[in-house]
């Protein structure tokens, strides 16, 4: 990982701290303890690790180690009129509009590593790519499974060269397939129960 300022440093090892001594692991795939070594870039230990768990982002947020006034990218004094990255609109964590800027960058470089090209342009109010089967047939982008299926393919899948290769193939032909399931609610019901629902189960 790299610190982009000595607040990065204290910032990451303070939680990486807290949350080592609760006995809480940042992959239970690999058995990967949570330290400061277990991560790639502050982005991806950020969204993926602790903004996107609720009982991880409420347990450290109520010991304010989240949001601390500062960027954790730069270190420099913010409030919440500063830019922030968010999860379903209810967790989020404050940044600086020179750590916002880092983080962009380091998301598309985790894209382009993934999928081995450019992060095509998107808007300001779409995310990360989708798991868009699993999102037709439970019919919510957040529904808990739809996440737990989007944790594996960046966690396990994206970190090999045929996980990668399957995303890549994935996102070349289940966007027609998710367009033909829209309102299959009978369809949408069979690949949930006989499909979906005991991959994650399997994964989880």
């Amino acid at each position: 990982m790299k610190y982009y300022s000595e607040f990065t440093t204290e910032y990451v090892n303070d939680i990486c701290r807290e949350l080592s001594a609760k006995g809480v692991i940042a992959d239970k795939f690999e058995n990967k303890p949570f330290e400061p070594e277990s991560f790639e870039t502050l982005t991806n230990f950020l969204q993926n690790h602790i903004v996107r768990s609720l009982d991880i982002f409420t347990y450290l947020d109520n010991l304010g180690l989240v949001n601390r006034g500062k960027c954790p990218y730069t270190g420099q004094r913010i409030d919440e009129s500063f830019p922030s990255w968010s999860f379903m609109n209810n967790r989020r964590v404050y940044v600086s509009h020179e750590g916002y800027a880092i983080m962009q960058k380091e998301d598309e470089e985790e894209y382009e590593k993934i999928m081995g090209h450019p992060k095509p342009q998107k808007s300001a109010s779409s995310g990360k790519g989708g798991c868009y089967i699993a999102t037709a047939c439970y019919g919510n982008e957040f529904a808990p499974e739809v996440l737990h299926l989007k944790l594996f393919r960046d966690n396990i899948l994206a970190k090999n060269y045929f996980g990668r290769l399957f995303i890549k193939t994935y996102y070349l032909v289940s966007p027609p397939i998710a367009e033909k399931l829209k309102n299959k609610e009978k369809l949408n019901a069979f690949i949930r129960n006989q499909i979906l629902n005991k991959i994650v189960k399997r994964i989880q």
